[in-house]
Formats: structure tokens, C-alpha cells, sequence
């Protein structure tokens, strides 16, 4: 039986990492760093207000990295930009103050990025008060840059030995390796397993007693689960059993998923693999990875969503025997430790004779003979092993040697495939495909989650906007009916709830349309904040646009036209953008929005139109088969809304695919004067509308031709026969408004009480 870890001081980083594993909680931490000292405490702030189980991150600039102190201060004094806090540019009582309040035994923070020469960071670190970092002997040097592996390793064990001397009694320093990374996209799981160990064990053979190993989520889910188990395994059996240890997982350190859905599944999958696989902590990457370096609020974001999915997902058991990254990961281990007791010299020997080969790696000290690939399951291969000691993959041999598109393509390939947006089957269990877990937190996480927060805060001033801009063109606000003896059938694939009304059977409202109608008669220009209830097919509950309750803008003018429906509707858009601009823009940036992604609709003039016939075939253009005589799909309104730098108007849908209230064009017959508002970036529908159908004939005939029964709808009939004004109107999503307005991934980011679904939801 293996040794229990002795565990490290309550007070220290690897205590607070055991404390939580134990009660069930994953550890999620964000990669941030601020030059500005204030923006940084700010972070550290926000990520431990944030709705998970967080550890602060003070990740570290470039010049610090790589020794340039020099060059980091002046950058400070001419308050030029950083990518990371400056910590031996910045006085150690600045640092000290940063963290006062903040750091503490529920809230540990790690210096993190480390460098091939760490003195300066950890003597810095320990000025400040802090005991724990990341780096290592091989993992700080091969990828990164030019030094001498020779001058690394020595770097790092005098590192080492400082960082446990200035870390005061009874506090434990802790050290987490890199070596889990190490071009990780691209080295097969048994390499980056073994050089995680051996660089724990080099911590520990130097003074360390509190560490964590590191692995990087790759390209194959079950691969990296087996990689996380034999590393798990491996520390037990060569690590003294008194050091204190926990693993780290990173989400994906290769090229990252361009589009925010994409990124938002990758990270959630990395969440679960944690949990699935054991390990004790996660490192986040956010959904703006790809573009720039993230806002506070992207990271606290990330961190939640990361939280999320982790609180959702159950620990699996391992399974019987060795697997194949842990035989290959401890025969690079043995290896290393056959040339030798110092085990320094030992990597220097390792590197110097091939036995350990990082491939596609150009440092100088590494021997370059390595090839890996990618096998048709996902799983990353070895084609060529030079001097190391496991066999090239059984399938190798058949396969051309790689090309520069190749390496490409592999390098590519994570971010490819996520970002491509699979569909989930009809009717399936969201949590258990990859990359579809797009469902909350519990509620009382979702309610104290600063995210929503800043969501409610946009949606309150729209709400503002909304009303006033309406009010200004004259319409007056009504209370709109919850039930009704009917209710709008114009759902695509959604359900009214039933409700017994004294006896009657009457219907949640799915939309107010027909009381609308029936209103003009005493309210010629009226809106609704409507509420409403649709039970929606479960596989909508992956799309990010759909949920069960949700409300809408709902606006009619009578004797109004389709034009002037779509007048007011797009100065109602534009004045609410003005408005939450003008009142909480810190809110929107914290959110990750930019001024320039609303350059264009707020330039002014007339929003762009174009037919349904039209729409099909651009999407034809793009390789998506739009059915002609239907609705445009959601993955089309994506296709044509990503395409956008504007909203715009999608008219003249096909009769038959909307109900039987919107008009049909009379000279134009199958043809009808409706629209749909798609908003640009992605979001897609924000509104629809039409001129409507008040005629008693023709709306009577158009209910029996959309296979509706009049009898049902007798009090509307009745006011038709005596006389409904002629009318248009539309209905805006207020939870699609806000989430096009902040930019979240979904609708239930922006709602206080979400219900997805097919998901159970109090």
C-alpha cells in the first residue's frame, strides 16, 4: 500500500488544493496578470468572488520572464503595455499592499510563468509574501528559448533551494512543473507525463515539499484521461511518500478555438476531464484566447463556466492493468533515472543522447529525431523515436512522411473541430456529449455569479431604453394576459403548457400576438414586456438560444406597414445600443465588448434587407441547404448573421412556414409581408414580424390551411367579424437583446432564473 502524502501547512497553496479535493471541489484558476497594480488586485478581487472554488493567479510579463528587468521597469515608467504583472519591476510593499485583504488560507495566489533563470521571480515572490510558483529545470527552457539546458537545470536547482529557504516556517513552499506542456499539442502523453515527474522529483531532491505535476489536455479525451491516471500513479510510486502533492490539469495549450462556442466547449471539457480523471486543479483559458489577452470579467467568466461543468460531472473509476502512456511513461522514467543519482545531470544526459526527445522542439539541446502523429481516432503517435526508449506506433509504417500542411493540419485540428459546431442528436443527454454541456450552474451559484450580474445591469438599462425610446414614438405600455383560452401556434416545434381554468382548459402564454391585435382597439400604437412560455424541443437546449421562460418586446401600430414595423424596430435596437453605451460602458468592456463591435449599426442609416429566396441562396453560397418553402434554420441564421458587419432584414418568408395571422402579400400570392431581424456577429434572430392578417374570412381560411381549428379561437374570430384594425407589428427577445448586447455564450447567462429545455430547473 502506498504512503499517504504528509500534508503541507494549512496556510499554504498545496493545503488549500487538499482541503477542497477533499470536499469535492475542483480548484479553478485563470491565467491573468495586469501591469497596473490596482487592475491586477482587481482581478484577484473578482476571481475570488467569483461562483467557484478559485486560486489567485499573478501571471507574470514577458521582460520578467525572461530576465529583462531593465527593460520591465522602464516599460512601467513610460506606462507602456504589459502582458503580466512585473514582479521584480514593482517594490515588494507595492505587491505586498496588492494582496493585502485579498490572499489568504481561502484564497491562495501563485506566481505563474516561469523562466529559465527564475531567480529574480522567486526572490520577488518571497519579498511579497508569497510561497508558491511554477516552472522547471526542462519546461522553462526547451520550448521557450535559447539557454543552455546545462545552465537551466543549475538555475533551477539553486531555485529551488531558495524558494523552500525563503518561505518562513510553517509554511510549505510549492512548486508546480510545466513539464505537462512542453509543445503539448504536438508530443505524445507518455513523454509529457514522464517530464512532469521527473521535474517533481528534481523539485523535490532540491528542498521542495509541496508540489504539483502537471498535464495538457490534448486531442483525444480518453488518451488524456489514461495520461492523468499514470501520472497520478507514477508520483505515488517514485515520490517520497512525505511530500505533499496534488495534479493540475491545463485546458488546451495549442492553437484555441476561433469562436466563442467553440472555446466555451473546449473549456467545459477540460473540466470534465479533470474531474473524469482526478485531477485536483484546473487551469482556464477563456473564450477571447484566440484574439487578445482576456478581461477580468473573461476570466472570471471562464472560471465559472469551468466550475460549471465540473459540478455536473462525476469521477470515474480507473481501469485494470497498465495502460499504454503509463508503460511509456515510465520507460522514459527508468531511463532517466538509470543515469544516475543526480538527477540533473541525469537530464542533461537524458537530452544529450536522444533518450528524451520533444518532437518538432528547435532548442539547441534537443535532438530532434522525434515524430508524432495523429492516429484516425484523435490519439497522438510516435512515427519516429530516434534514440528514446518506446517503439514508433504499429501504424507508422505506413504512413507518408510528414509535410509542412501536415503539421499544420495537426495544429490545427483541436481548434477545427470545435469550432465547427457538431449538433446534438434529437432528444440526448447535453452533459453527456462532448462539448455540448451548455447548461448552468445550480441556482443559487448562477444567482451569486458576478457575470450575471453584469448581465442584469445591461438589462436593466435596456429595459430603460426600451421604454423610453417607445414611449417617445408614442406607444403606450400594457400588462399583457399569462393565460388564455389560446395562445400563438406559431412556435417552431414548441408547446404551450396546459393550465385548468376553473374547468376550461386554457394555455400558458407562448405570445400575447392575438391580444395584441385585439388591443388596437382602445390602443392604436401599444407595447408589452411580455412574458412567455414555450416548451421547446430538448435539443434545442444546446444552441445557446433557447429557453423555456423568457420575455419579449412585443410592439403594434395599427394601419401600420411592414416598413414601418421595421422602423421602429431598428431605431429601437440602435437607441437601446446608444443607451448602454452611454450608461454602464465599464460594464460591456468587463464583458469583453468593444465599441467597434456596434461600429456599424451605430453609424446610422437604414438597415440592410434582402427576400427569404434571397437568403437561400446565399446560403447556398456557403454550402448550407436551406429548404425553400421553410423558416431559415438556426444554423443558417448563424451562417448569414457571422457574414454580417450590421443587423438586417430577412422579408417575404414562404406562406405556410409562419402562422396564420401574418398576411399574405395580395399581389403576390404564397408570398407574406413579414421579416425577421438578424442581428450581425453570429447572434442571429433578435426579431419578428409582419403586417398582420385582420380579414374574418381569410384569417378563418388560413387557420384550416395551417391545420388549425377555428372553434378554438372564437373570441379572436368574433372580434375579427366585427372589425380588427389593419395592424403590424413584431416581437424582440429581451434575453436575445442582452446577450447580443454583452456577448455571452447563452441565453441563460442572461437570466436570473433560466430553464432550459429538457432540463429540470426550479
Amino acid at each position: 500500500m502506498t504512503a499517504a502524502a504528509t500534508p503541507a501547512h494549512p496556510g499554504s497553496f498545496g493545503a488549500f488544493v487538499a482541503r477542497c479535493a477533499a470536499a469535492g471541489q475542483l480548484v479553478v484558476q485563470p491565467r491573468m496578470g495586469f501591469a497596473d497594480p490596482e487592475r491586477m488586485r482587481d482581478g484577484l478581487r473578482r476571481t475570488k468572488a467569483a461562483a467557484a472554488t478559485t486560486a489567485g493567479t499573478l501571471t507574470i510579463d514577458s521582460y520578467t520572464r525572461v530576465g529583462d528587468q531593465a527593460a520591465a521597469r522602464a516599460a512601467l515608467a513610460e506606462g507602456a503595455p504589459l502582458n503580466g504583472y512585473p514582479i521584480a519591476a514593482h517594490p515588494a510593499a507595492r505587491t505586498r499592499a496588492l494582496l493585502a485583504g485579498v490572499a489568504d488560507t481561502g484564497f491562495p495566489v501563485q506566481v505563474r510563468h516561469g523562466s529559465a533563470r527564475p531567480e529574480a521571480i522567486i526572490r520577488a515572490l518571497g519579498a511579497a509574501g508569497l510561497d508558491a510558483t511554477e516552472g522547471g529545470p526542462v519546461s522553462y527552457c526547451l520550448p521557450y528559448g535559447r539557454t543552455p539546458l546545462a545552465e537551466s537545470v543549475a538555475q533551477w536547482a539553486r531555485g529551488c533551494e531558495l524558494l523552500a529557504a525563503l518561505v518562513p516556517a510553517p509554511r510549505t513552499a510549492h512548486l508546480e512543473s510545466f513539464g505537462g506542456c512542453m509543445l503539448g499539442q504536438l508530443a505524445p502523453p507518455g513523454l509529457l507525463v514522464a517530464l512532469s515527474l521527473l521535474e517533481g522529483l528534481f523539485f523535490v531532491r532540491h528542498g521542495i515539499r509541496s508540489v504539483s505535476l502537471s498535464y495538457a489536455q490534448q486531442t483525444h479525451p480518453g488518451q488524456d484521461a489514461e495520461a492523468l491516471r499514470a501520472l497520478r500513479r507514477l508520483a505515488e510510486e517514485f515520490l517520497p511518500p512525505e511530500v505533499d502533492r496534488h495534479l493540475v490539469l491545463y485546458t488546451y495549450m495549442g492553437v484555441y478555438p476561433r469562436t466563442a462556442h467553440g472555446a466555451t466547449r473546449l473549456l467545459e471539457d477540460s473540466a470534465r476531464l479533470a474531474v473524469r480523471a482526478g485531477a485536483e486543479r484546473l487551469i482556464v483559458k477563456t473564450a477571447a484566447e484566440a484574439h487578445r489577452i482576456p478581461t477580468v470579467q473573461e476570466n472570471v467568466r471562464a472560471l465559472e463556466t469551468a466550475a460549471a461543468a465540473a459540478a455536473r460531472t462525476a469521477p470515474e473509476q480507473a481501469g485494470d492493468g497498465d495502460s499504454e502512456v503509463y508503460q511509456e511513461a515510465r520507460r522514459f522514467v527508468e531511463a532517466v533515472l538509470d543515469l544516475g543519482d543526480d538527477l540533473g545531470r541525469a537530464l542533461r544526459t537524458a537530452f544529450a543522447r536522444g533518450l528524451l526527445d520533444v518532437p518538432y522542439c528547435l532548442h539547441p539541446d534537443n535532438a530532434g529525431r522525434s515524430r508524432s502523429f495523429l492516429d484516425p481516432g484523435g490519439r497522438l503517435r510516435w512515427s519516429d523515436t530516434g534514440a528514446m526508449p518506446v517503439a514508433p506506433h504499429a501504424s507508422s509504417s505506413r504512413r507518408t512522411p510528414l509535410t509542412a500542411d501536415g503539421l499544420l493540419g495537426a495544429l490545427f485540428t483541436t481548434s477545427s473541430r470545435y469550432d465547427s459546431d457538431p449538433p446534438a442528436p434529437k432528444g440526448a443527454d447535453m452533459d453527456q456529449i462532448p462539448g455540448q454541456g451548455h447548461t448552468p450552474p445550480p441556482l443559487g451559484t448562477h444567482l451569486a455569479s458576478p457575470t450575471l450580474r453584469s448581465a442584469m445591469l445591461v438589462q436593466q438599462e435596456a429595459l430603460y431604453a426600451v421604454r423610453e425610446f417607445l414611449r417617445g414614438q408614442g406607444f403606450t405600455e400594457l400588462l399583457p394576459p399569462l393565460v388564455g383560452p389560446v395562445t400563438d401556434p406559431g412556435g417552431r416545434g414548441a408547446k404551450a403548457l396546459d393550465v385548468d381554468y376553473y374547468g376550461q382548459p386554457y394555455k400558458l402564454m407562448t405570445s400575447a400576438i392575438l391580444y395584441k391585435q385585439a388591443s388596437l382597439r382602445g390602443f392604436p400604437r401599444l407595447f408589452y414586456i411580455a412574458p412567455n412560455v414555450r416548451v421547446e424541443p430538448p435539443e434545442t437546449a444546446g444552441t445557446g438560444r433557447h429557453l423555456v421562460e423568457f420575455h419579449q418586446i412585443d410592439v403594434e401600430l395599427a394601419d401600420g406597414t411592414r416598413e414601418d414595423a421595421q422602423a421602429v424596430a431598428a431605431g429601437l435596437l440602435t437607441h437601446v445600443v446608444e443607451h448602454v453605451w452611454r450608461a454602464v460602458p465599464e460594464v460591456l468592456r468587463e464583458l469583453g465588448r468593444e465599441e467597434m463591435d456596434f461600429a456599424e449599426l451605430r453609424s446610422g442609416g437604414k438597415f440592410d434587407s434582402c427576400t427569404h429566396a434571397e437568403a437561400v441562396a446565399r446560403l447556398a453560397g456557403h454550402g448550407h441547404i436551406q429548404s425553400p418553402d421553410a423558416e431559415i434554420d438556426w444554423t443558417g441564421e448563424k451562417v448569414l448573421s457571422l457574414a454580417a458587419d450590421r443587423p438586417f432584414f430577412i422579408d417575404d418568408y414562404p406562406k405556410g412556414s409562419r402562422g396564420f395571422y401574418d398576411r399574405e402579400d395580395p399581389e403576390r400570392p404564397g408570398v407574406l409581408r413579414n421579416f425577421d431581424l438578424i442581428a450581425h456577429g453570429g447572434y442571429g434572430e433578435l426579431a419578428s414580424g409582419s403586417e398582420r392578417e385582420a380579414d374574418y374570412a381569410t384569417l378563418v381560411t388560413r387557420m384550416r390551411e395551417s391545420g388549425e381549428n377555428p372553434a378554438k379561437y372564437a373570441w379572436y374570430l368574433e372580434l375579427a367579424r366585427e372589425g380588427i384594425a389593419p395592424s403590424a407589428g413584431f416581437g424582440m427577445g429581451l434575453q436575445r437583446l442582452v446577450r447580443f448586447l454583452t456577448g455571452l455564450d447563452a441565453l441563460w447567462q442572461v437570466s436570473a432564473y433560466p430553464k432550459l429545455p429538457g432540463v429540470i430547473a426550479p
